[in-house]
């Protein structure tokens, strides 16, 4: 998602050469966010990029690791939404309008930030002091709508830019 992001916010030539100019410094490509937590916790990479989850369960396991929010001086970094919808027309609406009230309370959104590292909306929600509210730091800005389509878009090449 935040290499489709680049794809739409820099446009296709810039984030090309920006990839190949990091895959000839011989990064290593990991398969996902946990895998890259498992190597910057082994020692094996200096860094990497994940999600802050990933990052918080290192931290958790009291592994040497720092959760650092990229890019805050220019285009500043990806947020993904974590969302809930009622499907217009279900079984259910009733129960389900409860479900989405109840998750979208503050009860739940200080349950995901202490115990999953997601980033409360509320700006007053308690939560771990390295996890930051989305008020907290500089977001980009970006089209979603535009990034699914870059998403499905780019797949042929990322995964040969990836050699798979």
């Amino acid at each position: 998602m935040h290499v489709a992001a680049w794809f739409s916010t820099w446009g296709e030539e810039e984030t090309k050469a920006f990839l190949t100019a990091i895959k000839e410094n011989q990064v290593r490509i990991a398969s996902s966010n946990g895998a890259v937590k498992r190597l910057v916790v082994a020692g094996e990479v200096t860094f990497g990029l994940t999600d802050t989850d990933d990052a918080f369960v290192a931290m958790q396991a009291g592994a040497p690791v720092e959760l650092v929010y990229p890019d805050q001086d220019d285009m500043g970094m990806l947020v993904m939404p974590t969302v809930v919808v009622n499907i217009h027309g279900g079984p259910n609406p009733e129960p389900a309008r409860r479900l989405i009230d109840y998750l979208l309370s503050t009860e739940v959104e200080v349950l995901m930030a202490e115990s999953a590292a997601h980033m409360p909306l509320r700006s007053g929600a308690r939560h771990p002091g390295h996890i930051r509210t989305v008020g907290g730091f500089r977001s980009m800005q970006v089209d979603y709508a535009q990034v699914a389509v870059q998403m499905e878009r780019i797949q042929p090449w990322l995964r040969a830019w990836a050699g798979l």
